[in-house]
Parts: structure tokens; sequence; C-alpha cells
């Protein structure tokens, strides 16, 4: 008998078969909302130009393989440190800041969720809806998922999130998305980030601010003023920063975790649990998106040309979801998913059943999960008006 019999198997990931199928597909007309990546006008998920340059002086100078340290490019945690915090925030001056290179954004969320473990959290808030790795991430660790409301109808709920988060037990955890929410595409003010910063400070949680779509609403930094708003009000937080998107390097798996804190023998404790963390798990973190990253911003051309190919990501974007939510008011009659314009990022959710997405893929091969949502990146302006025709019958009530 194997020692492996006993494993009930677990089911399938559904976005990876959702994109299995989407490729099997024959029909010439189908149409994949599915992948969370970027694509461009041809379909594809191109390496930036910026990027490809960065790499080819990172190995002509490079002269070693060797590791670069627990907390592995520190050059590049500095410019992430700028991101997130600016220039010349008081804690960074006054050491109260520490950040480590991730294997991507999901690494920063193990960080962040096993240092929640290790100050006593059992349980942690997740929105709802979110990104279905947020909880899995959570119960790995072996913590409870609670979930807060989060849109109601497609609309930001502020007083439902509060009330939800109000129940919150001081030492829960709380994981809180920065701009471009998944899947919702929802984002709520800056006058709300500080309310919230100021509940988690007076109710003593534990906050993880994911920032996976930075420069992918309105600015690099318009993007992060909610982010620096909550981390004023609640005194303390975690980050979790993902280059995936905005650099456009998912296989690298380049991410990096941040935390401040409001003294400086917290933080330095909490650096080092952070390092036997990793040490315990990828033991040094990987070297060489980080060594991207950290070339195009130390280099003032290479990060001129970096913010100009963002831009026009963002603003391809921002073009398809105008279109799209323009040809869904007008197939439908109605102007409820004129709301799709108000939201940021690469994803919006759709008002539609597990039942009715099965019967969009089954009969005119619309491939999106169950959920609703769908990759605006992933659309063709030419393929709008007709995918628009398709589902109009589902989005009608």
């Amino acid at each position: 008998m194997s020692l492996f019999d006993g494993l009930t198997p677990l089911p399938p990931d559904a976005l990876l078969g959702l994109m299995t199928a989407y490729r099997a597909d024959p029909r010439s007309e189908k149409f994949d909302l599915g992948v969370g990546v970027y694509k461009d006008l041809a379909g594809l998920t191109p390496i930036f130009s910026s990027v490809k340059k960065a790499e080819a002086k990172l190995i002509a100078a490079q002269d070693t393989k060797v590791y670069e340290g627990q907390r592995g490019n520190t050059d590049f945690c500095g410019h992430v440190e700028d991101f997130v915090f600016g220039k010349s925030h008081p804690a960074r001056k006054e050491g109260r800041v520490i950040s480590f290179t991730a294997p991507g954004g999901c690494g920063a969320l193990f960080q962040g969720i096993s240092l929640m473990r290790k100050t006593g959290t059992r349980r942690v808030w997740v929105s709802r809806p979110t990104w279905p790795n947020h909880p899995n991430v959570v119960k790995s660790l072996g913590l409870d998922v609670k979930e807060y409301n989060y849109a109601v109808g497609g609309v930001f709920s502020p007083t439902s999130m509060l009330e939800d988060l109000l129940q919150a037990k001081e030492g829960d955890g709380v994981i809180i998305q920065g701009p471009c929410h998944n899947p919702t595409g929802i984002d709520f003010p800056v006058g709300f980030w500080k309310q919230l910063g100021e509940l988690v400070r007076g109710k003593r949680l534990a906050a993880l601010i994911d920032v996976a779509y930075h420069g992918f609403a309105d600015s690099l930094d318009e993007d992060m003023k909610g982010v620096r708003a909550f981390i004023a009000a609640a005194g303390e937080a975690m980050i979790a920063y993902s280059c995936s998107k905005n650099f456009g390097l998912y296989r690298e798996r380049t991410g990096c975790f941040l935390v401040v804190g409001e003294s400086r023998e917290g933080i330095d404790a909490a650096y080092t649990h952070v390092a036997d963390n990793g040490r315990a798990t990828w033991s040094m973190p990987p070297a060489h998106g980080a060594g991207i990253v950290a070339t195009i911003l130390g280099d003032a051309a290479l990060r001129t040309e970096w913010d100009t190919e963002l831009t026009a990501m963002r603003e391809r974007m921002k073009s398809l979801r105008v279109s799209f939510s323009d040809a869904l008011v007008a197939a439908t009659g109605s102007n409820e998913l004129a709301q799709l314009r108000l939201q940021n990022g690469m994803f919006s959710q759709l008002p539609v059943s597990a039942a009715q997405t099965a019967e969009l893929r089954d009969k005119h091969g619309v491939y999106m999960p169950t959920s609703g949502r769908i990759n605006i990146a992933g659309l063709h302006p030419d393929h709008i008006p007709r995918l628009a025709e398709i589902l109009a019958p589902y989005l009608k009530g």
C-alpha cells in the first residue's frame, strides 16, 4: 500500500481548466475573458521593451550567480519602498520599515500571513468577493477565513464593509486589496482608506495590503494615495507588492514584502521572523526579476521608457473598458452596466450566475470563471460589439 493512497484528490484549479478548455475549443468564434494576464491587440502578453533592455544590461554586467542574501536585491527593495511610502516617509528615516524580495506577490502574501500567525492571529478577513488565492494562502497556514462584504450589485458598499469588520476581534488579520480590486475593479476613495486605517488601529487588527496592479488605475503616484492614507491612519501595516503586471514579469516571480511599524524594537524583531520564515521556505529569494526592476528604476532613460509603456497599457485598458461598457449599455438598453466605466484595472465582474457562465461557454464560446469575472485586457476592440450582443440576454435581469 502506498503512503499516498489515503490522500483524497483535490479538485483541479478551475481557472487553469478554463484556459485548457478554451485552447481545445475548435470554434472559430470564441472569447477568452478568463485568463488574468494583460494582452495586446494581437492577443499576446508582450515583454516590455524597457525590460528587454534592462535584462541585457543586467546580464552583461553580471559576474556571479551567488545568493544575494535573505533580503534579496536591496536596491529593488528600496525602489519598492519609494513606491509604497514615498522617499521621505518618517518611518523609513527612523528605521521602522523593513522590506524583503519575495517569490512573486504570492510569496509576499505568504510572508504576511506567516508573520500574522507568529503574532498570534488565528483568523483572517478577506473581501467578498476576492482573488481565490487569498483564502487559499490563509487556509494553507492553518488559519480560519472570515469574509467582509465589499460590493453589492457591482457597487462598493462601505457601510456593509465597516459593519462586517467591526465584528473582527483584536488580533484578527485583514487582507485589503490596493488599487484595481480583483475581481470587481471597484476601488474606494482615499477618504475611506483613512477611515479604514482608523478602524484597524482602533481594533488592533493585523492589516496586509495586497498591491498587485500598481499603475493600472490612474498613475503611479495617484494609485498609492489611498494606501499611504491607510498607513498614516493605521500606524502599522504589512504590504505585499507584485511586479507581475506592471513590469510584465509574470514568470520571473518578482515581489516584495514590506512592514511598517510604530516602534523600532518591534520592527527589529519582525525582521528576524521574516528572515527566518524565508529561510525555512525558499531559503534565498530569486534574483533575476528583482535585478531587472532595479536596473529599470535605477536608470533614468529606462525608467521613462517603462513609465511610457505602463501608461500605454493603462490607457488601452481604459479605452477597452469604456467601449465595452457603452456596447453593453446599447445592447441591453439599460444604464446599469455604465458603472464599468468607473472601475479600474484589468478586471470587472458581470452579474451572471455560474449556470449562465457554463451556458455562455457551451453555446457561444465565451470563456469566463463561474464568478463572472472578466479580463478587460483580454478584449479585442473589433470583437466588443459581437460579445455585447451575445451577453445582452444574460444581463437584462
